[in-house]
């Protein structure tokens, strides 16, 4: 089943796997002073809703001959950010920033309008009732058409009053002149006696140390360890879903764990061949789109046991329990731990 097509003005940073089908309004690049290249574009959906996207330097090549002012776009996996320009081209909350597993195609899609207007009444603008910090473009001056008649701005430029930039432009023949505001050191490891009876827990948690994620980040060396965490949003890399990372939650600190085919099994219940073919049947199949089917993953608690790796950060899953149990036993011994700290 192939993900659907969301709406621009609900991107959030929840999750990366956004799919969106978008028409590109306007394009630039821009060349740093250490003579990198990245692309900027102001994309809009059929709902008028209008979202920021960066090209970063690395992936200009892959993408700059393809996109293209006013042409429409199905896109899909972002890393979303928080919209932190100084001068905000859009009013939404967040931006895109492409990653290696973006995917965008070009479609024909006649719902989203080529021209599109964000509009400002004169008399908004006057009262100061819009933010100063998102830039207008030629917004205005599609207005001044809109209105009717022939429209002269006579002056503008920029200044500054108790730094707060401001437009300062006179109009002519409605004699309308404007002033615009513009991990801990200590850790429980469980230890069985090669005589005695394995349990399902004991199997589990053998030869590992059981460690929150706030101290599982303060390790300093390889060590297999064994967590509870709930995995919260997949995050977009270089490589597609074939090794799916995802950030996963224990209510204190986030970290990143990778799953493989194997555990998407155990998770899904379909292996990765399965999906694939599934999707090539239906005649959906993009390698860089995420299957809906994952998305089930998410919001899970699991009791994950797993190889944290220093030099990455990053925690290599080799298994993991979905039963309450098991999950209740490991966080008994956190708290005992930390019984034990104090």
């Amino acid at each position: 089943m192939a993900r659907p097509i969301e709406f621009v003005r609900d991107i959030n940073d929840s999750k990366d796997l956004w799919k969106i089908s978008v028409r590109c309004k306007h394009i630039w690049s821009v060349t740093s002073a250490s003579k990198k290249e990245h692309i900027e574009m102001i994309l809009v959906d059929s709902k008028g809703s209008m979202i920021q996207a960066v090209v970063p330097p690395y992936l200009v090549t892959k993408f700059k001959e393809y996109l293209s002012h006013g042409c429409s776009y199905v896109m899909q996996n972002f890393k979303v950010g928080s919209n932190d320009f100084s001068f905000k081209s859009t009013g939404h909350k967040h931006k895109l920033v492409f990653c290696g597993s973006t995917s965008v195609k070009k479609t024909d899609n006649p719902e989203i309008p080529v021209n599109f207007l964000n509009l400002l009444s004169l008399a908004d603008i006057v009262d100061g009732k819009f933010h100063a910090n998102i830039l207008v473009g030629n917004n205005l001056l599609g207005l001044i058409h809109a209105l009717g008649g022939v429209v002269e701005i006579t002056q503008s430029h920029v200044s500054s009053d108790n730094s707060k930039s401001k437009v300062v432009s006179s109009f002519t023949n409605n004699s309308f002149k404007g002033d615009f505001p513009k991990l801990s050191d200590s850790s429980v490891q469980v230890t069985v006696s090669q005589n005695s009876y394995y349990s399902d827990f004991d199997k589990f948690v053998w030869k590992a140390d059981i460690l929150s994620l706030v101290e599982i980040g303060s390790l300093q060396q390889e060590t297999t360890c064994v967590t509870v965490a709930t995995l919260d949003k997949f995050d977009v890399g270089q490589a597609g879903w074939f090794k799916l990372e995802i950030l996963a939650v224990d209510g204190k600190c986030k970290a990143k764990f990778i799953f493989w085919d194997v555990d998407c099994v155990k998770l899904v219940g379909k292996s990765a061949v399965e999906i694939i073919n599934g999707l090539k049947k239906a005649g959906e199949y993009d390698p860089l789109e995420f299957p809906y089917e994952l998305d089930s993953i998410l919001k899970r608690e699991l009791a994950i046991r797993a190889v944290f790796q220093p030099k990455n950060g990053r925690l290599s899953v080799i298994g993991f329990r979905d039963d309450q149990e098991t999950r209740n036993r490991v966080k008994e011994n956190f708290r005992a731990e930390e019984v034990m700290r104090n």
